[in-house]
């Protein structure tokens, strides 16, 4: 049996961070995700009711009411600018995420190279090591034949 990688816990090590970096790249676009459904649910609450407001318009209404339409408007366009950052700012987080999962799976790729460099190593020296032993036994044996063929 080859001797142990003596760098085998960083390997493992970095296997966990990979792991965990997807796990948290995986939240990131979930929360990425719903950020932009919600947005995209206050822009569509805003363009029914300015739809709504037209529709009203046209029937008729008092200056309080086309004013209260105005106020509610305002606040539907001030939560589309909130959602709209919020959604800015999950994508900045997912980013920085998928930057973070790339930059783990690079060191992973680099002692895993280490790993199998080590395991072609120790395969080559146990190789080696068989043939001298081989090499030994044989050259034991052709003894053992000259020194039975030189007493008889």
């Amino acid at each position: 049996m080859g001797r142990r990688f003596p760098l085998q816990p960083l390997v493992e090590l970095s296997a966990d961070r990979v792991e965990a970096a997807e796990r948290r790249l995986q939240a990131l676009d979930a929360e990425r995700r719903q950020a932009k459904e919600k947005l995209a649910q206050v822009e569509a609450y805003r363009v029914e009711y300015r739809e709504r407001l037209q529709q009203s318009l046209a029937v008729g209404l008092g200056v309080t009411q086309v004013r209260d339409w105005h106020a509610f408007l305002a606040r539907l366009d001030e939560a589309c600018g909130q959602q709209s950052s919020e959604v800015a700012l999950r994508e900045a987080a997912y980013l920085s995420g998928q930057k973070d999962w790339l930059e783990q799976r690079r060191k992973k790729k680099a002692f895993d190279a280490l790993a199998t460099r080590h395991q072609q190593a120790e395969a080559m020296r146990e190789s080696k090591l068989e043939q001298r032993l081989q090499d030994d036994h044989a050259q034991t044996m052709l003894r053992k034949v000259r020194l039975d063929e030189a007493e008889r």
